[in-house]
């Protein structure tokens, strides 16, 4: 009904554009004309943000300008064997490679994010955040055509426990960027460490040997 319709306009979060019942009618009528696009950003940490348009021509969205790409986007749906869905992103490869050298230096994109939006070609000046979604890029990898980003959240059932193994010989903190951190506590001259125990000792830290010497000296335990 109207009422509702009204409704609806009406709970649009503050701050962003309403959405007119023009947009309304071409979000949900699908003989109400015009085409219905895919823009993505790609945000890698330490690069600026990367934004395609799956569009044989470059689109200006909100002011801001889609680089043409062929990509492909495989949304997420539910499979009855229990997994977690997944996104998955094929973006076409440049001439240089250009995409494919940040997923390499970043190892896998971590810690990055897409956003994947839905825009109307009629309304490519309006902001609508309602057809915008951001989601954890969980790993990032290419081939000759392509670079395919997996989104979506990670498992808990994949991660170990306990998060380390656990050793009668090794010290795990003597690793880079463990040693002399909060678990270690090393505040010598030293600047490395080979992880025995009587590393340890010579270093007068004994006491925050992080292996454990107790287990058969023969095995490594999880």
């Amino acid at each position: 009904s109207s009422i509702a319709q009204s409704s609806l306009i009406g709970n649009i979060q503050s701050g962003f554009l309403t959405m007119s019942p023009e947009i309304l009618s071409a979000l949900i009528n699908p003989y109400s004309g015009g085409a219905w696009l895919w823009l993505i950003e790609i945000c890698i940490p330490g690069y600026n943000v990367i934004r395609h348009a799956r569009n044989p021509v470059d689109i200006v969205y909100a002011g801001v300008t889609y680089t043409k790409n062929n990509l492909d986007l495989n949304l997420p749906s539910l499979t009855g064997d229990g997994s977690i869905p997944r996104t998955i992103i094929r973006v076409a490869q440049d001439a240089d490679y250009t995409l494919e050298d940040k997923i390499n230096a970043t190892q896998g994109a971590g810690g990055g994010r897409i956003k994947i939006i839905r825009a109307h070609e009629d309304f490519l000046d309006k902001f609508i955040v309602e057809l915008e979604r951001e989601v954890r890029i969980l790993t990032a990898d290419s081939d000759t055509k392509h670079v395919i980003f997996r989104l979506g959240i990670p498992n808990p059932l994949l991660k170990k426990v306990p998060l380390r193994r656990y050793s009668s010989k090794i010290c795990p903190y003597s690793l880079p960027g463990l040693f002399k951190g909060i678990e270690c506590q090393y505040v010598g001259g030293d600047t490395a460490c080979g992880g025995k125990y009587t590393d340890c000792l010579d270093k007068g830290n004994e006491v925050h040997f992080g292996a454990d010497l107790g287990l058969d000296p023969n095995v490594t335990r999880v």
